[in-house]
């Protein structure tokens, strides 16, 4: 069965103060030595999987910011997975981007590699909030760069946008949507700020230094802003991802679906032949064990019970649910089987809960609280 590739390109300029991904201060020897051991790592990875499918479906890069990266390695590798895996041409290729490091050169090479998917990373148009979010680039920054994806023809590309930010009205937030809307995105991340442990936006509200919104308010900013892009003519598909018909991202999907994919780079996560495990999160670790000739591997220890939540917590998650056939077909069991039954009844009967013709799923109302839900249905 074909499966997604992701690459995680460990690098940054600079931490932004929300983020909690693995990524390590952008520097070009690093770089260089991070390509050599991906290379080793992309050819153990052909090997174990001789005598299996070999072809890719979708690949996407991210990080990181993968438009740091240097042009002629990152070809060069692209090679390699072409002479190792059969990748058809055509094929769903995404590839993260931050506006401050989009220049006309690198999204030629990008295109001329096979990309056909850019994301860039604007978050907003409000040049406070990003100063907030220790972002490095400027509004100017992120009109250049959908200006110079729309030159090079791509018909197919994305936008990150948050929402709820400490200091966020309303009325910001419509002008921003305004902004999204102008730009004409074929798809649409519209994320909720998180605070995540340990990152200098964490201290900073621990601190009282910043003050999240309260839920009801971030829900509002919700709720408005996917009315806007439905208005719009986007499409909800997932709780956080909207999309003109046919330009719903194919490799998320296949996560949510329950595909299987390979990831390589640092700290990058695999579902491959009904085994799921991680590389190391350190590029130095990384960059050791395949010196060695060792894949970076982590295996994860979770069974059949983990991977059903993890389904139920996917599927919930996308706009059109869970299909309880398709669910039995894959796990031997029911979708009842992991449900709280005093809890379901209790979210069905309120609303929250939507099932008919075969298939649960959130409400539209019950989207808005899907974590919640998900954590009060479950066993």
């Amino acid at each position: 069965m074909p499966f997604g590739l992701y690459l995680h390109f460990p690098f940054c300029r600079n931490r932004c103060s929300y983020c909690d991904f693995y990524k390590e201060l952008f520097d070009a020897g690093l770089e260089a030595q991070f390509y050599d051991a991906l290379r080793t790592e992309t050819e153990l990875c052909a090997e174990a999987h001789a005598g299996h499918d070999r072809e890719i479906s979708t690949i996407f890069i991210g990080g990181g910011t993968p438009s740091l990266t240097n042009l002629s390695l990152l070809a060069d590798w692209l090679t390699l997975v072409r002479t190792l895996f059969t990748v058809p041409a055509g094929i769903e290729f995404s590839i993260e981007t931050n506006p401050e490091s989009v220049t006309l050169e690198n999204l030629t090479a990008f295109k001329q590699m096979g990309v056909n998917r850019p994301l860039f990373g604007i978050q907003s148009f409000n040049l406070a909030l990003l100063k907030l979010l220790d972002r490095r680039h400027n509004p100017d920054d992120s009109y250049r760069a959908i200006y110079n994806a729309n030159v090079l023809g791509f018909d197919n590309f994305g936008v990150d946008m948050i929402f709820g930010l400490p200091g966020q009205s309303m009325k910001m937030l419509s002008r921003d949507i305004d902004e999204f809307v102008d730009l004409n995105p074929p798809h649409i991340s519209f994320y909720q700020l998180t605070v995540e442990h340990g990152t200098p936006l964490a201290r900073k509200v621990e601190t009282g230094k910043l003050v999240m919104p309260n839920q009801e308010s971030s829900m509002a900013m919700y709720r408005g802003g996917i009315e806007r892009f439905t208005e719009a003519a986007y499409h909800r598909y997932e709780v956080s991802s909207l999309a003109r018909p046919g330009f719903e991202c194919r490799h998320n999907l296949g996560y949510w679906e329950g595909r299987e994919y390979l990831g390589l780079g640092p700290s990058a996560h695999s579902f491959m032949q009904g085994k799921r495990f991680a590389n190391l999160s350190s590029v130095r670790d990384y960059l050791a064990s395949l010196k060695s000739g060792v894949r970076p591997i982590v295996y994860d220890e979770s069974g059949i019970e983990d991977r059903m939540v993890e389904a139920i917590m996917l599927g919930l998650r996308m706009a059109r649910g869970i299909d309880r056939h398709q669910f039995a077909a894959r796990f031997g069991r029911s979708l009842e089987s992991r449900f709280d039954p005093h809890n379901y009844d209790l979210l069905r009967n309120s609303g929250h809960i939507v099932d008919e013709d075969g298939v649960v799923r959130l409400s539209d109302e019950g989207i808005l609280l899907a974590d919640e839900i998900t954590r009060r249905l479950l066993k």
